[in-house]
């Protein structure tokens, strides 16, 4: 079995796969909670979060590259795209500032988690 480091750059592919991956995962969450009957504005946040730590995961977990920049950047994009979706950009500064923090943080600690997981040696089969 041989054993190789991981590649470390930056992977574009990644930032803007990962961008699109959170805002279908946030979309099906937001739908499937509606869905089964939730109403509670707290449990909606609570699945955005959810959404976008899960797929900060999945970055930090299947990227070999900078996975915890590119998850970062591609929540940032991610936002962009769920508050241009959501509300068009007209909110205010500071609802605006939570809004987009929160589930920053959220991939982040995903990414974290997921490149625990991942770790810094690929084994394969030769």
């Amino acid at each position: 079995m041989a054993v190789y480091e991981k590649d470390k750059r930056f992977s574009p592919g990644w930032m803007l796969g990962g961008a699109v991956l959170m805002i279908i995962t946030w979309l099906f969450g937001g739908f499937v909670a509606t869905a089964v009957g939730v109403v509670d504005l707290w449990i909606h946040i609570g699945v955005s979060l959810g959404c976008f730590a899960f797929t900060g995961f999945v970055i930090g977990w299947q990227s070999e590259g900078r996975t915890i920049i590119e998850a970062g950047l591609a929540a940032v994009l991610a936002i962009a795209g769920v508050l241009a979706l959501r509300d068009g950009f007209r909110v205010d500064p500071i609802i605006l500032a939570i809004t987009s923090a929160v589930p920053f943080v959220a991939a982040i600690i995903g990414a974290v988690i997921g490149e625990a997981v991942q770790g810094n040696e690929i084994h394969t089969q030769d």
